[in-house]
C-alpha cells in the first residue's frame, strides 16, 4: 500500500494594518467662492439660500467638507504575531506648519505603500470623512493611490479590507451614531487625551500644531486599542490587558515628549499595581492548599 503523504496546514499569515486619523478646516475659501458663482449666490442676500436651511447649515454660506484642507494626518502600521499579540511597525505624523496639503497627503501615501502586502486599513468613521476628503485632496493635487491600495478610490466601503469601527459597532451604521469617545469610555480606553474633538478646528486657526498632532496622535492610539478589543473576539490568544501595555510601552518610547505620554505612563502603571494586588490575592486564596499539599 502505497501511504500518502500527510498534509500539513500552513499557520494562517499574521495580520496587519493601518490605522489612520486626519484633522482638517476650512482654510482657502477660494473654492466655496466658486461654488457660490456657480449657484449665482449674492453675498448681501441674508435669507436662506435653500428652502428649509438654517443659516449655519447653508451651504452657500458656510463651507462644508469639499472646501477643508487636510493640515495633519497620523498613521501607524501594526503587526499582529501568530500568538496574538502586535507590534507597532510606524507611527508617522505628516502635519503643518512643515508642510502643506499635497505633502501631508503624499505622506499618507508613502506610508500606505510601505504596509505588509494585505494590510487591512482600520478608522472610526473613515467612510464618512477621512477617506472621502483625503480622496478629495489627492484629486485636487494630481496624486495617485498606490496599486495595492486604489480600491479607496471607489469610498473605501470594502469591509475585507477597511475595519470603520463606526459601522461596525452601530450595526452597520443601523443604529443612532454615537461619538467614538462614548464607546472608548464604555470599553475604558483612554480617549481625547490632549483635547475633545469639538477644539481641533480652533486648534487649526489658532497654529496651535503641536496641540493638533497630538489630537491627530491620540485618535489613532485609541482606535488602535479598540482594534485590540475586537480582535479579542475572534482570537483569545492574548489577553488584551497584555496587548494594550505592549502597545502603550512602545508609544511612550516613540513619543516621550508628547503632552499625553505622561497619562499613558499613568495608566500603565495604574493597570500593573492592580495586576499585583490580583495576584497578590490569589496567592493568599491558595496558601492553605498549598500548605496542605507540602504538608
Amino acid at each position: 500500500m502505497i501511504m500518502q503523504p500527510t498534509q500539513t496546514r500552513e499557520p494562517a499569515r499574521p495580520r496587519s494594518y493601518v490605522v489612520l486619523d486626519l484633522e482638517s478646516a476650512v482654510l482657502d475659501e477660494s473654492g466655496h467662492q466658486r461654488y457660490q458663482l456657480m449657484e449665482r449666490w449674492k453675498p448681501n442676500n441674508e435669507a436662506p439660500s435653500r428652502r428649509g436651511y438654517k443659516r449655519s447649515e447653508d451651504p452657500l454660506k458656510t463651507p462644508r467638507w469639499p472646501f477643508q484642507t487636510i493640515t495633519t494626518s497620523s498613521v501607524m502600521t501594526l503587526i499582529e504575531h501568530l500568538d496574538g499579540n502586535f507590534d507597532i511597525a510606524t507611527f508617522e505624523t505628516f502635519s503643518a506648519p512643515d508642510l502643506d496639503e499635497r505633502e501631508v497627503v503624499k505622506g499618507v501615501m508613502k506610508s500606505l505603500a510601505a504596509a505588509p502586502q494585505g494590510a487591512e486599513l482600520v478608522t472610526f468613521a473613515g467612510m464618512m470623512h477621512d477617506i472621502p476628503i483625503f480622496t478629495l485632496a489627492a484629486m485636487r493635487h494630481g496624486l495617485s493611490l498606490p496599486p495595492a491600495w486604489r480600491w479607496l478610490a471607489f469610498g473605501g466601503a470594502d469591509r475585507a479590507r477597511h475595519l470603520d469601527f463606526a459601522r461596525i459597532m452601530s450595526g452597520g451604521m443601523k443604529m443612532k451614531q454615537v461619538h467614538m469617545a462614548e464607546l472608548l469610555a464604555s470599553l475604558n480606553i483612554p480617549a481625547k487625551i490632549s483635547a475633545p474633538a469639538f477644539a481641533m478646528a480652533r486648534h487649526i486657526y489658532a497654529g496651535e500644531w503641536q496641540l493638533v498632532q497630538e489630537g491627530c496622535e491620540g485618535d489613532v492610539i485609541s482606535t488602535a486599542l479598540m482594534l485590540t478589543r475586537w480582535r479579542g473576539l475572534l482570537d483569545p490568544l492574548a489577553p488584551m490587558e497584555v496587548v494594550e501595555d505592549r502597545i502603550l510601552r512602545r508609544i511612550v518610547e516613540l513619543r516621550p515628549d508628547r503632552s499625553y505620554t505622561s497619562t499613558i505612563k499613568a495608566r500603565r502603571m495604574r493597570k500593573f499595581s492592580q495586576q499585583l494586588l490580583a495576584a497578590a490575592n490569589d496567592a493568599a486564596i491558595l496558601a492553605p492548599w498549598l500548605d496542605v499539599d507540602a504538608a
